[in-house]
């Protein structure tokens, strides 16, 4: 299984292994670092994401802020 990632900053997209999900990864691009949810969290991610009205940023605890 492949996780496609997208920079919130850049845009710029590329493909990951599963073996990525649940880690914080540097866009290869801008090196922004962003974290990659756990399989199991991307539907309440994408729903977070969705609902937001500009940037979303998550800390280690997995708190939002945005």
């Amino acid at each position: 299984m492949h996780i496609i990632a997208r920079c919130p900053r850049c845009g710029y997209r590329w493909w990951l292994d599963a073996a990525a999900a649940d880690r914080r990864m540097r866009c290869r691009k801008c090196f922004r670092l962003l974290k990659v949810p756990d399989l199991t969290e991307v539907p309440t991610a994408a729903e977070i994401v969705n609902q937001a009205p500009d940037e979303i940023y998550v800390d280690d605890s997995g708190r939002t802020y945005g």
